[in-house]
């Protein structure tokens, strides 16, 4: 279910780091603005830091759509 047009995308304010270049994002749900262009942010997925480059084409989509949450299934050979 999407969230409401009224209320508007959601942006959040990441955990700051000490160096400017990384950003640590937790939540999957914030929306990706113009400012985190060409920056390197490690968005948690519930298990460790996915490393993510931002791009043009992925401004206004969320930060969740972009990583894996769940673990590639291996077969038993």
């Amino acid at each position: 279910m999407s969230r409401s047009l009224y209320k508007g995308p959601i942006f959040g304010e990441p955990v700051d780091s000490k160096n400017k270049k990384k950003i640590y994002i937790l939540n999957k749900n914030f929306t990706i603005l113009p400012k985190y262009l060409s920056k390197t942010v490690f968005i948690y997925n519930g298990k460790k830091f996915i490393k993510l480059l931002i791009q043009e084409n992925m401004i206004g989509y969320k930060f969740g759509e972009f990583i894996h949450t769940r673990a590639k299934y291996k077969y038993k050979k």
